[in-house]
C-alpha cells in the first residue's frame, strides 16, 4: 500500500515508529476518528474537571463507532499512557476497528487480551497527573509526522499502519491489488530459478508472461 501511495504522489503515508502491541491481532482496516491532545494547562484542566468545559476525551469515547480507528496526536509523547486496561475492552465491545496512538499504552498485556488491534510507541505504565488534555476532535492531526484527516482509511498489519486519503481509496486499492498479483508471480518465478535480471524489476518478456498467466 505504501509503495502504491508513493507511486501516486503520496510519499508520506506510513506511521513510522508505531508497532502493534500484539502482532497476532494487528490486522485491521477502518476509517479515522481523530483526537488531538495538547500539553496540560492547569486552568483548562480545571475547567474540564469542574465541568465548565466539555470533556472531549469522554465525548470521543461516546462518539467513536464500529469500523472506526481512533487516531491520536499527542505530540509523539511516548511516555504518556493515553489508553489502558479499562478503556480498551469498552472500545472493543463497540466494534472499534483499532487504536493508533503516537503515545504509549498502559497495561499492554491486558489490552492485548481484548483482541483489539493497538499500535503505539510502546509500553508506558507511568502513573502521575494528567499530562495531555484533548483539545480537538475530528480535525486533521499529525500522527508520527503523517497528516491524518477524519475519514481517511487506515490499514494495519504486522508491519505497521498505512494511511490512505479517503478520496484515493478506490484507486489505491485497485493498484495495490494489481501490484500484489504481479509480485506473487515474480516471487514464484524467482523461486523456480529465474534470473534476477529481467525478473525484478520485470522486463517486457516477463510482463508478457505475467499477462498471459492472468488471462489463463
Amino acid at each position: 500500500i505504501t509503495a502504491t501511495l508513493a507511486a501516486k504522489g503520496i510519499a508520506n503515508g506510513f506511521l513510522a515508529g508505531l508497532r502493534p502491541i500484539d502482532p497476532g491481532t494487528a490486522r485491521f482496516v477502518g476509517t479515522a476518528y481523530t483526537m488531538r491532545a495538547l500539553p496540560v494547562r492547569e486552568d483548562l484542566l480545571r475547567a474540564v474537571s469542574e465541568r465548565g468545559a466539555p470533556n472531549l476525551h469522554r465525548r470521543a469515547m461516546r462518539e467513536v463507532g464500529a469500523g472506526q480507528v481512533i487516531v491520536t496526536d499527542c505530540g509523539a509523547a511516548a511516555g504518556v499512557p493515553f489508553f489502558g486496561e479499562l478503556l480498551s475492552p469498552f472500545l472493543a465491545s463497540k466494534g472499534v476497528a483499532a487504536i493508533v496512538t503516537d503515545a504509549g499504552i498502559a497495561d499492554t498485556a491486558d489490552v492485548a487480551a481484548t483482541g483489539l488491534p493497538v499500535f503505539c510507541q510502546g509500553s508506558a505504565p507511568i502513573p502521575g497527573p494528567a499530562r495531555r488534555l484533548v483539545g480537538d476532535l475530528q480535525r486533521p492531526v499529525d500522527c508520527m509526522g503523517v497528516t491524518v484527516c477524519p475519514g481517511d482509511v487506515l490499514v494495519g498489519d504486522e508491519n505497521g499502519v498505512a494511511v490512505i486519503p479517503r478520496a484515493m481509496v478506490a484507486e489505491v486499492v485497485a493498484a495495490a491489488e494489481e501490484k500484489e498479483h504481479l509480485e506473487k508471480f515474480l516471487l514464484e518465478r524467482l523461486k523456480a530459478g529465474a534470473p534476477l535480471d529481467g525478473t525484478y524489476p520485470p522486463d517486457e518478456e516477463t510482463l508478457a508472461a505475467y499477462e498471459a498467466s492472468r488471462e489463463t
